[in-house]
C-alpha cells in the first residue's frame, strides 16, 4: 500500500465533497504556538480556520459559526476539551459535528474520559502534521457525507409532507363529494318529486267524470307548468354534470336575456314578478355558447326574483370596455357575509329557515360559477343585509 509522503497530495477518493475553501475547522488550544501551526498546516490545505485559546471561548465560535470539525485541546482555561465535546455532541445543531481530542501519549483516562463525552478521533501530543491533515480530512468527508444524507432525509420528509397533505385534502375533497353526492340524490328526489306529484294530481283530476272544461284547461295548464318545472330541474342536473360542454358562436346577449326572463317567469308562473329589462337592440353581438349562457342568466335572475321580496329586479346589459356588461340587481333581503363565503358551493341557498326556504336544487349557483369559469367570465356579487344585491360581469364580444 503506498503511503503519502511529507508534502505529496493524498489519493483523491479520500477528498471531502465539498470544496476545502467551503470547509471551517475550529482550532482550540491555550498554546498560540500549537494554534498557529494548526492553523498554518490546514489553511494550507485551503480549509477556514477558527482559532480559540479557552474552552468558553470555543463554545462561542461553535454556537455562531457552525464548524465542519473541532481539534480540541484536552487542558483549557475555563472549560476543558472534554467538557466542550460533551456539550457539543449534546447539542442538537451540532451533535453531529466531528471532534478530535489532543491528548497526552500515556494520557489513558482522558481517553476513556473523551470517548464517553463522544469523541470522534484522537491526536497524540506532539501531533504529526500528516496526521492531523488526514484525520481532519477523513472526518470531515465523514461529516459532509452525513449532510448530505441528513439533507436528503429532510427532502423527503418535506415531499412526504406535502403529498401527505395532498392526499388528506383530496380524502376530504372526497368525503365532501360523497356528502354533496348523498344530498343532491335526496334533495333531487325532492325536488323532482315535489313537481311530478303536482302534475299526476291534476292528471288525475282531469280524469276525474264532472270536470267542466275550464277546470279541465286549469288543471291542464298546472300539469304543463308542473312538467316544465320538472323537466328544468333535470337539465339542470345534466347540465351540472359536464358544463364545460360548450358551443361558442356569436349570439344578441339581448335574445338570451329575453328567453331568459321568459324561462322564470314560466317557472315562477302565479307569481307577480316584475323584471325590467334595459338592453338595447344595437348591443355587439357576444361569443358565449347559447344554451349554457342562458342557463347562468336564468339562474341569476330567477335568484334575484325569488329573494328581492317582491321588489323590481332589473336586467341591464350595455357595452363596456372589453365587451358587454350585464348587471342583475335586486332590492330584497340581500346575501349575509357568512353566506357570501359559501355562495358557489353546491347545495347552499340563500335562507335556510323553514318559512323562507325557496324551492331547487341547491346547485343554480354552483352551476352558474361553473358555466361562467368555462367561458372564462368572472362574475362579482355584491351584497347588503336588507338592501339587496348587485350581479355584475362582461361578456366577451366578437372580435373581428
Amino acid at each position: 500500500m503506498a503511503v503519502a509522503r511529507s508534502g505529496e497530495a493524498f489519493p483523491t477518493s479520500g477528498l471531502p465533497l465539498r470544496p476545502p475553501e467551503e470547509c471551517k475547522i475550529l482550532v482550540v488550544d491555550d498554546d498560540e504556538r500549537i494554534v498557529e501551526v494548526f492553523s498554518l498546516l490546514l489553511q494550507r490545505d485551503g480549509y477556514q480556520v477558527l482559532a480559540a485559546s479557552d474552552g468558553p471561548s470555543a463554545m462561542e465560535l461553535v454556537q455562531q459559526h457552525h464548524p465542519d470539525v473541532a481539534v480540541l485541546d484536552i487542558i483549557l482555561p475555563g472549560i476543558d476539551g472534554i467538557e466542550v465535546c460533551r456539550r457539543v455532541k449534546q447539542s442538537q445543531d451540532t451533535k453531529f459535528m466531528p471532534v478530535i481530542l489532543v491528548t497526552g501519549l500515556s494520557d489513558r483516562a482522558s481517553r476513556l474520559d473523551g470517548l464517553r463525552a463522544g469523541a470522534d478521533d484522537f491526536l497524540e501530543k506532539p501531533p504529526d502534521p500528516l496526521e492531523l491533515t488526514a484525520r481532519v480530512r477523513s472526518l470531515l468527508r465523514t461529516k459532509q457525507l452525513y449532510d448530505e444524507v441528513e439533507a436528503h432525509r429532510r427532502e423527503l420528509e418535506q415531499r412526504v409532507a406535502e403529498r401527505t397533505k395532498e392526499l388528506r385534502a383530496a380524502y376530504e375533497r372526497l368525503q365532501a363529494l360523497s356528502r354533496v353526492k348523498d344530498n343532491i340524490l335526496g334533495i333531487a328526489s325532492h325536488e323532482l318529486r315535489t313537481p311530478l306529484h303536482q302534475a299526476k294530481i291534476a292528471l288525475d283530476l282531469m280524469a276525474q267524470d264532472g270536470i267542466d272544461e275550464d277546470s279541465r284547461q286549469v288543471l291542464f295548464r298546472d300539469a304543463q307548468a308542473a312538467f316544465g318545472q320538472l323537466e328544468y330541474r333535470i337539465r339542470d342536473i345534466q347540465a351540472f354534470s359536464d358544463p364545460t360542454d360548450l358551443r361558442l358562436a356569436p349570439t344578441s346577449l339581448r335574445d338570451i336575456l329575453i328567453a331568459a326572463i321568459d324561462q322564470v317567469r314560466s317557472l315562477r308562473r302565479g307569481k307577480e314578478d316584475l323584471i325590467e329589462l334595459d338592453a338595447p337592440q344595437d348591443l355587439p353581438p357576444v361569443m358565449v355558447s347559447a344554451a349554457s349562457m342562458t342557463r347562468a342568466i336564468t339562474h341569476l335572475i330567477l335568484n334575484a326574483a325569488k329573494f328581492g321580496e317582491g321588489k323590481p329586479v332589473t336586467v341591464r346589459a350595455l357595452e363596456a370596455e372589453g365587451g358587454v356588461r350585464l348587471m342583475i340587481e335586486d332590492k330584497g333581503m340581500g346575501i349575509s357575509p357568512d353566506m357570501m363565503e359559501h355562495l358557489f358551493e353546491p347545495l347552499q341557498q340563500g335562507d335556510t329557515s323553514v318559512t323562507r326556504r325557496h324551492g331547487g336544487l341547491g346547485i343554480g349557483l354552483a352551476l352558474v360559477k361553473m358555466i361562467f369559469d368555462a367561458h372564462d367570465i368572472a362574475i362579482r356579487i355584491e351584497s347588503q343585509e336588507g338592501q339587496g344585491t348587485l350581479v355584475s360581469l362582461v361578456l366577451p364580444i366578437v372580435k373581428l
